[in-house]
C-alpha cells in the first residue's frame, strides 16, 4: 500500500493494536534477556557480599518492566473502550438528527392548509395587484436510502435546504410523500427562476456524495402562467401522484 494513500479507521485500529502488541513482546523479550543475563552476576555472591544494591536494582528493573507493559495493556485497553463510548454517542447524535430531520415533516402544514394558504395570498396579489408564485419540488429517494425511517430523515433534510433558501414571508407545505409547494408571495416568473437556482443549489448540497436522492422543481406564476387560484391550484395537482384534475374540478364546481 502506498504511504499516500486514504486508510480507513478499521486498518487503524488495527495498526495500532499491532504495534502495542509489538512493544509490549519486545519490552518483554529484552527485559527477560536482560534479567537472565544479570542474574548470575547479581546473585552469584550474594552471600559474601553485604552490598545488596544490585539486587535492589535487579528487582527494581524487573518491576518498571512489568509496570510498563502493563501500563501500554491498560492505554491499549482504555482507548479501546474510549472508541467504542465514541462510536456510541456518534450513534446517538446521528439517531438524534435522523429523528429531528423526520419530526420537521409532521410539522409541515398539509396539502389542504396549502390550498386554503393558496386563495388567501391569491385574493391578497388579486387585490393589491402582485405576483405570485408556487413551487412543486419533487424529492426522490434512492434505493439505499429509501427505508422508511431513513427515507423521513433524508426528507427531513431536504425540507431544511429548502427552508434555508427561503424569506420570512414563504412557506412550505407537506403535499404528499416526497413532493413539496412553496408559496412565495410577491414573486413573479423571472424571480422565481432565480429562486429556483437556489434551491437547486440547496438541495444538492443536501444530497450530499452519496446522491440521497434526486429532485426536481416545477414552479407557477400568476399572473403570467395562471389567471385565478384554481388555476394554480389545479396546475399544482397535476404534478402530484394520485391527484385526478377532474376531480378537483367537480369539487371546486360543488363547492
Amino acid at each position: 500500500m502506498k504511504a499516500s494513500a486514504p486508510m480507513e479507521s478499521v486498518d487503524l485500529e488495527r495498526r495500532e493494536f499491532q504495534l502495542s502488541l509489538f512493544a509490549c513482546l519486545a519490552i518483554v523479550i529484552l527485559a527477560a534477556g536482560l534479567a537472565v543475563l544479570m542474574y548470575p552476576a547479581v546473585f552469584s555472591n550474594r552471600e559474601f557480599s553485604p552490598n545488596r544494591t544490585p539486587q535492589v536494582a535487579f528487582f527494581g528493573f524487573c518491576t518498571l518492566s512489568c509496570l510498563l507493559v502493563a501500563y501500554i495493556v491498560n492505554r491499549q485497553v482504555t482507548i479501546q473502550a474510549l472508541r467504542h463510548q465514541i462510536t456510541i454517542d456518534r450513534k446517538r447524535a446521528s439517531e438524534a438528527l435522523k429523528q429531528a430531520s423526520a419530526d420537521l415533516l409532521e410539522t409541515l402544514p398539509n396539502f389542504n392548509k396549502f390550498e386554503d394558504e393558496l386563495s388567501m395570498e391569491f385574493r391578497r396579489a388579486a387585490a393589491a395587484k402582485l405576483t405570485l408564485s408556487v413551487l412543486v419540488v419533487t424529492v426522490k429517494l434512492h434505493a439505499a436510502f429509501s427505508e422508511a425511517n431513513l427515507g423521513m430523515s433524508v426528507l427531513g433534510d431536504a425540507v431544511k435546504a429548502i427552508s434555508r433558501k427561503l424569506r420570512e414571508q414563504d412557506s412550505i407545505y407537506f403535499l404528499r410523500a416526497g413532493f413539496f409547494g412553496v408559496i412565495l408571495p410577491g414573486v413573479d416568473r423571472l424571480a422565481v427562476q432565480q429562486v429556483s437556482a437556489h434551491l437547486t443549489e440547496g438541495l444538492s448540497d443536501a444530497a450530499g456524495a452519496n446522491d440521497r436522492f434526486s429532485f426536481k422543481i416545477d414552479t407557477i406564476s400568476y399572473p403570467e402562467q395562471a389567471t385565478s387560484a384554481f388555476d394554480l391550484e389545479l396546475a399544482v395537482c397535476g404534478l402530484l401522484p394520485e391527484v385526478d384534475p377532474k376531480q378537483t374540478i367537480i369539487r371546486k364546481t360543488h363547492a
